[in-house]
């Protein structure tokens, strides 16, 4: 007689103990993915909700992130991280679903292939510009829901300085870090964008290219619950610049994009005044989450390692190329393999 999914569950949980001597529910996991040290941080309350939203079940937990692993493992060509932090981001970004998330860390790695212009030796180091000029920042607030509150700041973008990929750059690695915090996994990410100083020379650098590497974070790569896009003090041709970036953005995304004009007021309804930035009308200095901005600064090891990770010698999308300018068709995501020479 052919067994259910739930007695298989059941089944493997039993082989576990019988092996460990552990309850399943408590087994925690090693950086290989084994069985071992791995011990949830999120309160029950969180637990709790991660069960009504997000499927997770603290039983099954561990045979979740076993059966992804092992489907990694097995892809042909891919280098993959298997420890249990980095699996269960993803897990939780695709609500348990064993497919979708297959499908998003294969992204997450092709795209990271594909793109070498922005992911090669990507580290905090080589955007410090970016990140200490406050168009982007963390500052280590939430809102009423306890999401993480991702602050933007794009008229503070100076492109004769920088170039749109290191913008993207600073994107990735800034939400990379805020996404280790399990909380922030289960409760998500809000983005408040104010566009004071932002004018006709900044909306010119917002290029198909720009906005289809922007999104292309956001939505396919990096493991995140985006929560809302609230925009403020827009500019009156903001209209144009929406136009064009709506093509790159998801009809399921695109309702949770929100424009309040000048009304900076209608935030503290549901974000209370001390974890806002001034400029949001709120009482937190701008920059002032120092530490945590100085312990990214002091990731890079932790980057450089991540960077090992990923395809050998792949080709994704033979046939499509990169433009000097850094130009990318960021459509699909098809590849071959290239032979390696060992």
């Amino acid at each position: 007689m052919s067994m259910t999914h739930t007695e298989v569950v059941l089944q493997e949980e039993e082989d576990i103990q019988s092996l460990t001597g552990t309850d399943p529910v408590t087994t925690t996991m090693t950086s290989n993915g084994d069985l071992s040290n791995y011990t949830c941080t999120l309160s029950s309350d969180v637990i709790e909700q991660a069960k009504t939203e997000l499927n997770e079940d603290p039983a099954t937990r561990h045979i979740e992130i076993k059966n992804l692993k092992s489907r990694l493992e097995k892809y042909p060509g891919l280098q993959p991280r298997t420890d249990v932090k980095f699996l269960l981001r993803f897990l939780r970004a695709r609500k348990f679903d064993q497919e979708k998330t297959f499908e998003l860390v294969k992204n997450y790695y092709k795209t990271r292939q594909q793109y070498p212009e922005i992911f090669d030796d990507i580290k905090p180091s080589r955007v410090r510009s970016v990140l200490e000029n406050g168009s982007i920042e963390f500052p280590g607030s939430t809102d009423n829901n306890g999401c993480a509150i991702i602050i933007f700041r794009p008229g503070l973008w100076d492109f004769d300085q920088v170039t749109y990929i290191d913008i993207v750059r600073a994107l990735y690695l800034l939400l990379s870090k805020v996404m280790e915090d399990e909380n922030f996994q289960v409760k998500g990410v809000q983005f408040l964008d104010i566009l004071t100083g932002f004018t006709m020379k900044h909306a010119s650098h917002v290029t198909p290219s720009f906005v289809k590497s922007f999104m292309q974070v956001l939505q396919d790569v990096l493991p995140l619950r985006l929560k809302s896009f609230v925009f403020f003090k827009e500019p009156a041709f903001f209209d144009l610049v929406f136009s064009l970036m709506k093509p790159f953005i998801k009809e399921k995304l695109t309702k949770r994009f929100v424009f309040n004009g000048p009304k900076v007021e209608k935030l503290h309804a549901i974000i209370d005044r001390k974890s806002l930035p001034t400029d949001f009308g709120g009482e937190l200095p701008i920059l002032g989450n120092k530490a945590w901005l100085d312990d990214l600064f002091a990731s890079d090891a932790q980057f450089e390692e991540e960077n090992k990770f990923g395809f050998v010698q792949m080709n994704v999308n033979k046939g499509k190329s990169v433009s000097k300018s850094g130009d990318a068709d960021m459509q699909g995501l098809g590849g071959t393999f290239k032979k390696l020479n060992i």
